[in-house]
């Protein structure tokens, strides 16, 4: 039985130093020639989710942006993706300018280049997001005085880290509003928390579904460690929380497996694949 295997990057996948372990990329890549089917399923962009995997051999769709993109990463060519409607952009910038928050816009172009507009940055763990990631950008990365969509570029997803206390006022008003999903969850590397918004056609749950179609697989295998997994555990046939993830996460789990320091999804396929299931 073909199974799609999707793991999560920060938290799961990767260290706590934020890399794919050389013991990791090891056995991955040993096992992809025995004919294992792995991808990742992250919030990161293709703009740094390819740099952090390069040196694995992922022969299957990524999910991206929490499932705004399906990603070739081999190929590095979006197969699809959902913008968020207009009337719903307006709506979910409003609720955010309503308690005094500016959100990052990112925006994915006809060109295929994605770009993230920003109007300010007031922490500072937001100027090092920004200061990490500007330079691959290339000038698409900047600050503007008002979030627009200019012509020729589809709002994809909004995205901000602030503290949880206040960013909770912020998704109790997008609950209301129709044609959007957001997902609200830690950060894996600072205190605070992320809250990033992004139509209702996407999801990791419905991204990992069409990656299963598009490999042809019959099951699905997910690994995670956080509270945007939990879509992605929803509709998969065995669910794995890492040791050092969410009580909630590990609530929903099939099973608890080892910390993401000490390869715990790599550990868990070496098994699973020397037990030939």
């Amino acid at each position: 039985m073909k199974t799609l295997y999707l793991t999560d990057l920060d938290g799961t996948l990767l260290g706590s130093d934020g890399k794919v372990s050389k013991e990791s990329a090891r056995i991955i890549n040993r096992l992809a020639k025995e004919g294992l089917l792995l991808s990742v399923a992250t919030a990161r962009t293709f703009m740094t989710a390819g740099t952090l995997v390069e040196s694995l051999d992922l022969r299957a769709p990524a999910v991206l942006n929490n499932g705004v993109f399906l990603y070739d990463l081999k190929q590095k060519k979006v197969l699809a993706y959902h913008a968020i409607e207009a009337s719903s952009l307006v709506e979910a910038l409003r609720a955010f300018e309503r308690h005094n928050k500016a959100p990052q816009l990112f925006l994915y172009g006809d060109d295929g280049l994605l770009s993230i507009h920003f109007t300010e940055h007031r922490l500072q763990v937001q100027k090092d997001f920004y200061e990490a990631r500007k330079d691959s950008f290339q000038g698409r990365f900047r600050r503007v005085e008002k979030l627009e969509v200019p012509h020729g570029q589809h709002a994809t997803y909004l995205s901000l880290v602030d503290t949880r206390e206040d960013l909770l006022p912020v998704t109790k008003e997008l609950q209301r509003i129709d044609g959007i999903s957001f997902s609200f969850y830690a950060d894996s590397y600072s205190p605070y928390w992320f809250l990033e918004v992004y139509s209702e056609k996407a999801g990791k749950g419905s991204a990992a579904l069409e990656a299963k179609r598009l490999c042809g697989a019959e099951r699905l295998v997910v690994f995670g460690d956080n509270f945007n997994d939990l879509p992605m555990f929803a509709c998969a046939d065995e669910k794995y929380a890492m040791q050092n993830a969410a009580d909630e996460l590990k609530a929903a789990a099939d099973g608890v497996i080892g910390d993401c320091d000490a390869d715990g999804v790599a550990r868990f396929l070496e098994q699973r694949f020397q037990a030939g299931k």
